[in-house]
């Protein structure tokens, strides 16, 4: 199973359970049954949620882009932009892998309020979905420096009517 069918499947199990769980604590609360171990759960999942959502953004060419000025620019100066951009952001997912995972260990002995694990599982969440953005931008970079290579931009012209590039 291909990582991004894995990917949607985790996002909509957690959106779900986010969901679910987040109406009936509120639900419940109106009628005064304390459910107050759903926020800790409901921050868990939606730290998972939205890192793991962000890669599926990025590997879909979702994340909101400003394109108005690199498509003035002709193919071999906006996939250089292109890949400049991409390696601007390896350097912020680096950055974020290596003080998330710090932060991971630090937080290790701090547990939830009301759940018995540690919040570690919350903010390792960070490093994991930054990882897998950055497996997907190094797949796009390697895509920008054989356009190089190759003299070949017309991928370019076909992956903007998709959806844009992150800019």
């Amino acid at each position: 199973m291909k990582i991004q069918r894995i990917e949607e499947i985790t996002v909509c199990i957690g959106l779900s359970i986010l969901i679910l769980l987040v109406f009936t604590a509120a639900t419940l609360r109106w009628f005064g049954i304390d459910m107050s171990w759903s926020v800790d759960f409901a921050q868990l999942t939606f730290s998972w949620v939205c890192f793991i959502g962000a890669d599926l953004a990025m590997r879909r060419k979702r994340h909101m882009g400003v394109d108005l000025l690199a498509n003035k620019f002709s193919l071999p100066i906006r996939n250089a932009i292109y890949l400049f951009n991409s390696v601007l952001i390896m350097f912020f997912l680096i950055f974020v892998i290596y003080y998330g995972t710090n932060l991971s260990i630090i937080n290790f002995q701090r547990t939830f309020n009301t759940l018995p694990i540690s919040y570690s599982f919350v903010t390792i969440s960070a490093p994991v979905g930054c990882l897998l953005m950055l497996y997907t931008v190094m797949k796009r970079l390697i895509g920008y420096i054989g356009n190089i290579i190759k003299h070949d931009y017309q991928g370019i012209i076909q992956k903007n009517q998709g959806g844009g590039e992150t800019i």
